[in-house]
């Protein structure tokens, strides 16, 4: 196939970029050829069409520049990745092919648009490290960014569960892994949720290959428009020694990591964005420790029904005023602290702005008008940011000094230290004050961006600019009067320019140093020199105030990237500050109390009520308080037992997001609340397969049981739900009566364990930590009402008829079913398992081992048939043997008179 000059450009830009959809621009379109087109067009839903014809088409696909950032967000969602090649010469000044290049890539972990971004969610690309011989339990190093606000984070896990609950916590859009290991987690993609894989080459992890791109320069073309601003590799440095400072156990790992993000940086955004200002290394069981099933089932950030973020505890306590402060919130409930002291200081702060209103009130209206400054310093780095974006900014920074004077004198520690560190670039906010006009376009190429008397030539080019219309005026008055033609007009066109139009009635009084231009057929159109000259002045004005505003503009943009540390230090205290006063508003409004926390590991929470569930109750109802304490030196197992819909589940939810909101720094929905910090938190509740990874609902409940066993250390805090329910009744008995053995004396965990298994409770005869509770019911004729109401001791019956009756189960299933558990619990079978003589078959259930009466139970010796006299005394007699004792012979005669006395007992 012979190519045309632009699709060997096109082949020349798509080489470097194999991984991408390459969007080529060509005038007023993007377009895709070959593979790209046809994956764009299935994708998208573009019409596909051809460039040429025959053996020489190409596939060929398009959409207008403007319309095509619905198209990439489309095709990131996706997770592909796009590659924007843009013109990066005017094509009047070009000779021969319009030179192009790439500006950016856009791939789901790195994109800029906040129009696509979730503002109150993070958005981050991660990395993890490993060696090329790792197994699933080897250590991972993990790094992760968000190049929108330069969030930048690091810490070593120690295997390949540990780094599946950490993404799931911080919730990365794309993770970089070595080729070498993506065997290793492409079974987990489920888990992994809305991550995208992205496997990358051994240099790309190495730093050598990072110091060495560095050195060679982040430009891919020389002539390419220096928009971004790029960090040195002296700065990329900090950020390593800030790793190895820590005193990770495994820092290469952690380097390799850290190492793969830049260089990705670097192939997407022509270099490591200057929005990130320092490395955060952190340990990930410095904060307490939720792992990806129990935050789906507490549903922390989305619902478990259909994934929104309504109806998740996030949505209900969220009452910050900035997207600054939405972010923050979402990172402390996703890691909630382990300190006692630190979230003491963040509770202090709470309740001075609980029990100051006026202060809690003027604060939360002065941050009703904070614009994110995060994503707008992103937007700056990455040179995208326009001069609204800066006028945003500066509307920010002038609000600072009224924030800082409202704070002062606060008692609160971490309230006063917030405001002290707020930084209101006092120069750089009246440079931009001074500089540009109210509201300014959005564009930067059309000039109107700047005021008057910021700039003197550009003050001149525009007095030239729109003091020429004034000039045209009086221009066309005075030949009017100097040639008689009252009707003579001065006009424009981008073609002709400025000219004067006569019509042909009026051609005799034309003077002669009128220069011809053009003929129409009702009029000619003339110039004179001085018209020429001042059409020059005026369109050469116009032309270099735009060249000169779009000049200037750059340079304030820039002036703005030299402060984006202490812009980012600011923003990061107006988002605590923030989350604080919301989580006052919150307190207040919902009637939460300070919570008391130490080190201990009492948990002892008086009229809790769960903080979701409390807001959905229909008009005229009442949520019922519940009371619950545990303690590891005592009743740490509590066995909760009562009917379905009683409000089991409910109330060993409510515990652990008390236990939750308390160590984030929050008040809690309770009467009182005594927390002794918890490690880790698990969750094992409901019921669900993954049917894609060969797993049956008992599986995923066994998989999610072992990681708890496996996990969880006297600290951690535990909740259950029907441990069990998924196999046979004696198998999933014997599971959970297991289980709940294991929790109580090797484990030693805080544990509310809810059952349906009756016998489970016949645990509090043997072990001392373990105390029987149940959810409270009413028998009201055939119905039951639910109390909602935690009382010790256990429930006598499941109730399981009831609560079929009122989900609405036909009258004669109820009927049946009433009459068949009537039988069952009567025993009224004979020793065949078959219906006692004289009862109706039809009324009685198909006899089964566990029906039986003459099968004993595994876990009461007298629930089987009485035993005869003859019976009791061989068992007496057999308690007596000491088989040690025996010769052969008199162990074979003592067998042969324990038969004869039952053979005699039995006739």
């Amino acid at each position: 196939m012979k190519l045309t000059p632009m699709l060997q450009q096109y082949l020349d830009v798509k080489a470097r970029y194999p991984d991408a959809i390459l969007f080529f621009r060509l005038g007023d379109f993007y377009e895709m050829f070959f593979e790209d087109a046809q994956v764009v067009a299935r994708e998208v839903g573009l019409t596909l069409t051809a460039r040429s014809k025959g053996p020489d088409a190409v596939p060929m696909a398009g959409m207008p520049y403007h319309s095509s950032q619905t198209y990439i967000t489309q095709l990131i969602e996706k997770g592909f990745s796009v590659a924007i090649c843009e013109q990066i010469e005017d094509p009047k000044d070009a000779s021969g092919i319009v030179k192009r290049d790439v500006v950016r890539v856009v791939t789901p972990g790195v994109q800029h648009d906040s129009e696509n971004l979730d503002a109150r969610a993070p958005n981050y690309l991660a990395a993890a490290f490993f060696s090329p011989e790792a197994t699933a339990s080897s250590p991972v190093g993990l790094a992760y960014l968000d190049v929108t606000t330069g969030d930048f984070r690091a810490t070593e896990l120690r295997d390949l569960g540990e780094l599946l609950s950490e993404l799931d916590r911080a919730e990365a859009r794309e993770l970089l892994v070595p080729e070498s290991g993506h065997a290793l987690l492409l079974p987990h993609v489920e888990r992994l949720g809305g991550v995208f894989l992205r496997p990358r080459t051994p240099d790309a992890f190495a730093l050598d290959a990072l110091r060495e791109r560095l050195g060679a320069g982040v430009r891919l073309a020389d002539d390419l428009a220096a928009d971004g601003y790029f960090l040195s590799a002296d700065d990329i440095d900090v950020f390593f020694k800030s790793a190895r400072d820590f005193g990770f156990m495994s820092p290469g790992l952690i380097e390799g990591a850290i190492s793969a993000l830049l260089n990705y940086l670097i192939d997407t955004q022509r270099g490591v964005s200057s929005i990130i200002q320092r490395l955060s290394p952190y340990r990930a069981h410095s904060f307490l420790v939720i792992d990806e099933s129990t935050k789906a089932n507490l549903e922390l950030t989305q619902t478990l029904m259909g994934g929104k973020r309504t109806g998740s505890l996030l949505s209900i306590i969220d009452r910050t005023m900035t997207a600054m402060g939405g972010r923050r919130l979402r990172h402390w409930l996703n890691y909630p602290l382990v300190d006692p002291k630190r979230i003491g200081e963040r509770l202090d702060a709470v309740e001075h702005l609980v029990r100051s209103p006026a202060l809690r009130a003027d604060l939360r209206q002065a941050l009703d008008e904070v614009y994110d400054i995060e994503r707008l310093c992103g937007r700056v780095s990455a040179g995208t940011a326009n001069a609204r974006d800066l006028k945003s900014l500066h509307a920010t920074l002038a609000l600072i000094p009224g924030i800082a004077r409202l704070l002062t004198g606060t008692p609160a520690p971490l309230i006063q230290a917030l405001a002290t560190r707020l930084d209101p670039c006092t120069e750089l906010c009246a440079h931009i004050a001074r500089a540009l006009v109210d509201e300014p376009p959005t564009q930067l190429t059309e000039g109107g961006l700047f005021k008057k008397g910021y700039h003197a030539e550009l003050d001149e080019l525009l007095d030239l600019s729109n003091n020429g219309k004034d000039w045209m005026l009086r221009f066309e008055r005075e030949e009017r009067e100097r040639t008689g033609i009252s009707s003579l007009k001065i006009k424009y066109n981008k073609v002709f320019g400025y000219y004067i139009e006569v019509t042909r009635a009026n051609l005799d009084l034309v003077p002669e140093r009128y220069i011809r231009k053009q003929t129409l057929a009702n009029a000619e159109r003339y110039f004179v020199p001085e018209l020429k000259e001042q059409e020059e002045r005026i369109l050469g004005a116009n032309d270099r105030r735009k060249t000169l505003e779009y000049q200037l503009f750059e340079r304030l943009r820039h002036e703005v990237g030299t402060h984006l540390g202490r812009l980012l230090k600011s923003a990061d205290m107006l988002a605590d500050l923030d989350v604080l006063s919301g989580l006052a508003e919150l307190a207040q409004r919902r009637d939460y109390t300070r919570p008391t926390l130490d080190h201990g590991t009492l948990l002892q929470i008086e009229d809790g009520r769960h903080p979701v569930v409390e807001t959905t109750l229909e008009a005229g109802e009442r949520f019922v308080p519940n009371s619950v304490t545990i303690d590891s030196a005592g009743g740490r197992l509590l066995l909760i037992t009562g009917p379905n819909m009683a409000g089991k589940s409910t109330i060993i939810r409510q515990v652990a997001l008390i236990t939750l909101l308390a160590q984030m720094g929050s008040f809690v929905p309770a009467k009182r609340a005594h927390i002794g910090v918890v490690d880790k938190l698990f969750s094992r509740v409901g019921a669900s397969d993954n049917l894609a990874r060969g797993q049956s609902t008992f599986m995923v409940e066994m998989t999610e049981t072992a990681h708890i066993l496996n996990n969880a250390t006297e600290r951690s805090l535990i909740i259950l739900d029907e441990i069990g329910r998924g196999t046979a009744t004696f198998d999933g008995l014997s599971i959970a009566w297991a289980v709940a053995e294991h929790l109580h004396d090797t484990i030693r965990a805080r544990t509310m364990f809810a059952t349906h298994y009756h016998e489970l409770t016949e645990l509090v005869r043997t072990l001392d930590g373990v105390v029987n509770l149940s959810v409270a019911v009413k028998e009201w004729q055939e119905d039951i009402i639910f109390l909602r109401k935690l009382v010790e001791g256990q429930a006598n019956r499941s109730y399981g008829v009831q609560v079929g009756r009122l989900a609405g189960l036909p009258p004669a299933v109820v009927e049946r079913a009433t009459r068949v558990l009537e039988n069952l619990e009567a025993g009224q079978f004979d020793e065949m398992g078959l219906p006692t003589p004289g009862r109706d078959p039809e009324s009685s259930p198909r006899p089964t081992r566990r029906h039986n009466p003459d099968q004993m139970t595994l876990f009461h010796a007298g629930s089987g048939p009485e035993l005869s006299p003859e019976e009791r005394q061989t068992l007496e007699r057999l308690r007596e043997l000491d088989t040690n004792a025996l010769t052969p012979l008199e162990a074979l005669n003592t067998l042969h008179a324990l038969v004869q006395t039952l053979s005699e007992g039995a006739r």
